[in-house]
């Protein structure tokens, strides 16, 4: 390629033959390639000595000390690059864990016993960032400030009042390195103190690779890890070379678009971490000169940091506005879990009256009613009334209300000539007012729930209905004396009825032999979707995936128990999965 063509992302690894063995590396092993580059990258600064540093165009010489974080959605795929880089460029290098801040610098202070070699260069692996949130997060930490002052090169340490304890690593006399893997959710250790520029001095890699292709491909040799041929000045120090002349104007432009306060926040430090990954090109490529070609691959290698270092920024927003919602939906099931139990201690209350009193008015069964409660009166009287349980009076000065004679026909409330809650028939035949009469005495002896479903569907039919509201006939098989759960799976197993419609809580059934379901059931419907998410998922979200579906609250509740459910947890932290059982037998 030639130097005067500025190469693309696309181009990057077609630059130099080196860059085409880091390529066929990543193939080779199935890693992302642009991770492995950066794998690479490292232990190739982790190879040079301190020794080795960059020229002082702004203010004194600057350090080769290189930060990379390897991110991916899932957490996976840092051990892999890690493992292909070391194939790449198979370099002795001193490795170590993170420790504390003040471990960071031990790393580095001469060994008091003699015979023993000091340390000057090592990579800290940290496999998972949440090890670095864990302890930068303690008391007193100086993990990230300790960072920060490795990342330019400045002294470690801490002086102490025992000398014994008393570790100082002196400026540019070390050569520290930071592999870090993360998840995009969990960098907030990191972006938490962008202002103190911590996110700033890392280079950022994706693990994933979406154009990784399934071709076998052979291990190519390793890259020549030899370094370049080096001559240090009077003090030393070797100094990297500035080939071409914009990349000494390019500095002090961008220092002055700082200092005048134009830059991006985030982008303080990009100018720096450029210079070092185009000196770390030109020692990958044998060389103590940066040039064109290692400027302009540098200006590439940037490029693909800042992108997914802004993916990183917007995943992790992600995150956190799902945080925040859940939080809002738990605080809302708590809510809502309060108002239910006291709508159920209101129409206890409401029963309880007219069961002393007889018949009572609206306002007297309210005053009757605890404080708390009595703004549920009204809701728990339509509750009771649509239930049968209460029966609404219609007199000169208003409404009353009483408990359903003990002998005689018991009105089941709510069917009328209309379907409720706005879902019309199915059919267009509107439905008549429907009775729970018991025209045998002895009939729920006599007959199962099944025989009484398909007599009661039957009486229906031959009125000349055929769409009726589920919940309806379920009233009137309860008034019959029958159990609501014996009554559903009757339901589900008469060859008289289908469902036709449903809207919230409302089910609709077809009437009459030979239908079929037009729509799923709560139980299908919940065991369908909650197998289709692979794992388990909080309560709130599966109620709101129910309510799009068509399905309330109350329904898929009575559908968890229905279909076994499995739950785990307590209050709004309940989890739902579906019970192994059922996924063996595919329900």
């Amino acid at each position: 390629m030639s130097e005067t063509h500025m190469p693309t992302i696309d181009e990057f690894f077609d630059a130099t033959p080196e860059l085409q063995i880091i390529r066929q590396w990543a193939r080779a092993r199935y890693a992302a390639e642009w991770a492995v580059f950066g794998g690479v990258l490292l232990r190739v600064a982790a190879t040079t000595g301190p020794e080795v540093q960059l020229p002082g165009v702004i203010g004194g010489r600057a350090s080769l000390n290189l930060l990379c974080a390897f991110v991916a959605p899932s957490g996976g795929g840092k051990g892999i690059s890690d493992k292909v880089a070391r194939l790449a460029w198979p370099a002795p290098i001193v490795e170590r864990p993170i420790g504390s801040g003040e471990g960071i610098a031990a790393t580095f202070v001469p060994p008091k016993k003699e015979g023993i070699e000091p340390i000057t260069k090592a990579i800290i692996n940290v496999p998972e960032i949440d090890t670095l949130a864990g302890i930068a997060s303690r008391q007193g930490s100086i993990l990230l400030a300790q960072l920060k002052s490795a990342a330019m090169g400045e002294q470690l340490g801490q002086a102490n009042s025992s000398e014994a304890t008393t570790r100082i690593v002196p400026p540019h006399t070390y050569r520290l390195c930071m592999s870090v893997g993360a998840q995009p959710a969990h960098t907030g250790v990191l972006f938490n103190d962008t202002t103190g520029g911590t996110p700033q001095r890392f280079l950022w890699f994706l693990t994933t690779d979406p154009d990784m292709p399934s071709d076998v491909t052979p291990d190519p040799e390793p890259l020549n890890a030899r370094l370049p041929f080096w001559r240090p000045d009077t003090d030393g120090v070797i100094e990297i070379v500035y080939g071409p002349p914009e990349i000494t104007e390019t500095i002090i432009g961008a220092h002055i678009a700082r200092q005048r306060g134009r830059e991006d926040a985030l982008d303080g430090h990009a100018m720096l971490t450029r210079l070092k990954v185009a000196a770390c090109l030109a020692i990958l490529h044998h060389r103590s000169t940066v040039s064109e070609l290692d400027w302009q691959l540098s200006g590439v290698v940037m490029e693909v940091s800042n992108r997914t270092r802004d993916w990183v920024v917007a995943e992790s927003r992600k995150a956190d506005r799902r945080k925040i919602r859940d939080r809002a939906i738990g605080r809302a099931m708590g809510d809502e879990v309060v108002e239910d139990r006291r709508l159920d201690r209101a129409k206890e209350g409401v029963l309880r009256w007219l069961e002393r009193q007889g018949e009572l008015p609206a306002n007297k069964l309210r005053t009757n009613l605890k404080a708390n409660l009595r703004d549920y009166c009204g809701a728990a009287l339509a509750e009771l009334v649509d239930a049968g349980q209460v029966v609404q009076i219609e007199v000169e000065r208003g409404t009353r209300y009483r408990l359903p004679e003990s002998t005689g026909c018991t009105e089941v409330q709510g069917i009328k000539p209309q379907v409720g809650d706005g879902v019309p028939p199915v059919q267009g035949v509107p439905l008549p007012t429907l009775h729970a009469v018991n025209d045998d005495p002895d009939e729920t002896s006599q007959k199962t729930a099944r025989q009484w479903i398909d007599a009661y569907v039957s009486r229906i039919l031959d009125s000349g209905v055929d769409t009726v509201e589920s919940a309806k006939v379920y009233e009137a098989g309860q008034v019959a004396g029958y159990k609501i759960d014996n009554l559903r799976q009757a339901a589900k197993s008469s060859e008289l009825i289908s469902v036709a419609a449903r809207k919230g809580s409302v089910t609709v059934w077809n009437l009459g032999a030979g239908g079929e379901n037009t729509v799923v059931s709560a139980e299908e419907w919940l065991t369908g979707w909650l197998r289709s998410t692979g794992g388990w998922v909080k309560a709130a979200d599966v109620y709101a995936a129910g309510l799009a579906a068509g399905y309330g609250r109350d329904t898929v509740k009575s559908a968890c128990v229905r279909a076994e459910i499995d739950k785990r947890g307590q209050s709004i932290a309940t989890e739902w999965s579906v019970a192994a059982a059922v996924v063996e037998r595919g329900a």
